[in-house]
Formats: structure tokens, sequence, C-alpha cells
């Protein structure tokens, strides 16, 4: 007669585990409705410290307040991929001030503005943005703000590609991020002179990214330049290999996404 497994025998921390690799939704929906003892254990705000929301439709946004709810206040790693209007980031920012890492990938319902949120996130550490317009006046609010910005990532923006080249963002993070030991800025519509800008502003600068900038021309000073100051730097014409959010692995609408958990159908929006 085959053995069976008692799961609720398992150590609390292999429980709490095996709970987060299922991800959040499931945990909400699904995880907690098993039997008492992992309600609990889906009920507990150290759960929900890291929180990974797919956001393709609305119908989740109740999910997703619960889990910032459970949280307490403990969050501290958010990613958000898909609808990111301003009543989902108001939500997250009013609860979630000790939120050390914020990244937007692909944000359907863009807001505006970014600068009221970061004005709320002065412990952020890194801030990512995937398909997500961002302007000048945001990197300035991060830069009055988040005094513990270390990794700022602003990339592959495929409609900046074609256009002619455009500086304004990195004048700004010249200006304003002088802190940052780590820039990400793969397809941007970066030129000669802002890169110059970065280079004299963020000093501390140890890891630089311009893959797909291709305003960009290193073959004399300026690209000698970066090889000295930055201690890992990937060139415009580099491999995209290691980069999770190129087309060839996520066509243009996000709809497949394989780092998480496949299809999760079409956008929907109010």
């Amino acid at each position: 007669m085959p053995q069976t497994r008692n799961w609720l025998e398992l150590p609390a921390d292999v429980t709490r585990n095996i709970l987060q690799r299922v991800g959040m939704f499931d945990q909400i929906q699904s995880a907690q409705k098993v039997c008492t003892a992992w309600r609990e254990y889906c009920k507990d705000p150290s759960m929900y410290r890291v929180l990974r929301m797919k956001m393709y439709t609305l119908v989740r946004y109740p999910n997703c307040k619960r889990a910032i709810d459970r949280s307490q206040g403990q969050l501290l790693d958010l990613t958000i991929i898909g609808i990111c209007d301003e009543k989902v980031l108001q939500y997250v920012v009013d609860r979630s001030t000790q939120l050390k890492r914020l990244e937007i990938v692909h944000a359907f319902g863009l807001w505006e503005s970014w600068s009221e949120a970061l004005s709320k996130l002065s412990l952020l550490e890194e801030l990512s943005f995937v398909e997500t317009d961002v302007f000048q006046k945001d990197i300035e609010a991060a830069g009055r703000h988040c005094p513990s910005l270390k990794t700022l990532k602003l990339n592959y923006k495929v409609a900046e590609r074609s256009q002619d080249g455009s500086d304004d963002i990195a004048l700004a993070i010249g200006k304003n991020l002088p802190e940052l030991t780590h820039l990400e800025l793969i397809g941007k519509s970066i030129t000669n002179v802002g890169l110059q800008a970065i280079l004299d502003g963020c000093r501390h600068l140890e890891s630089l990214d311009l893959r797909m900038c291709g305003h960009l021309d290193l073959e004399g000073n300026l690209g000698k330049r970066c090889s000295r100051q930055i201690k890992h730097l990937k060139l415009p014409l580099d491999s995209l290999e290691d980069y999770p959010y190129t087309a060839a692995k996520f066509n243009y609408y996000w709809y497949y996404d394989h780092e998480y958990d496949g299809f999760d159908g079409y956008p929907v929006f109010d």
C-alpha cells in the first residue's frame, strides 16, 4: 500500500515556501481554502513582503487590494505587470511606505505622472519602468524624495526606437540622481550629450546598460571614458539574450508571460 504524506506535518518554513511559490492570486483564491492551517499562513503579513501582480484584467484588482491589506505595511518588493492606473498605484503607495523595490512592466492604464507616488516612497532603493512612460519631472521627484535610490531601470520603450535622439531623461538623471550605482537604459533614445551628463553627474555608477541605444556613437573618447569609469558596461549592440522583456520572449501586449504562469487572458478596460 503506498505511503501517504500528511502535508500538515511539514515544518512551518517549508509550508511558507511552498505557498509563496504558488503565487499571490492562488494563495488568496485557492490555497487559503484548503484548510484552517493554510488559511492562517495565507493571512500572515510576512507572506506578502514580495508581490508579483499580473494585472491584465481589472477583475484581479480586488485580490490585489487584499494582498496589499494583508501585508500590513510590510511590503518591500512589488512588480506590477499590465494595468497600473492611478487607482491601483495610489492604493499601493498609501499602504506600503516601506517599499524598497518597485517594478512597473507595460502598464496599460498609464498614470500621467509618477511624481506623487514617488513622494511617498522615501525608502525606495530600486525603481524599474519597462514599456511605461516616464518624464523628466518624475526623475526630478525621485531625486527629491528617494535618497536611497541606487538602481534605476528605464527600459525597452519600443516607440522611441525610430525617433530622433532625446536627452531630457538622461540630463535629469545626471542632475538629480548622483548616488546611482546601477542604471539600465535599454532601447532609450539617449545621445552622447545625455550619456556624458550621466557620467559627469553619477560618479558612483558601477554598471551601465546601453543596449539598443541606437543614437549613441561610442567610437571615440566617450566610449573610452565609459570603459574606464564603468566596471560593468553593456554596449548598444550587445546581446539581449539575458533580458526577460524582449519581443522574442514576450509579444507586444505581454499576453504570454514565460516567467510567471503563462497565458492570462486578454486585457479588459472599464
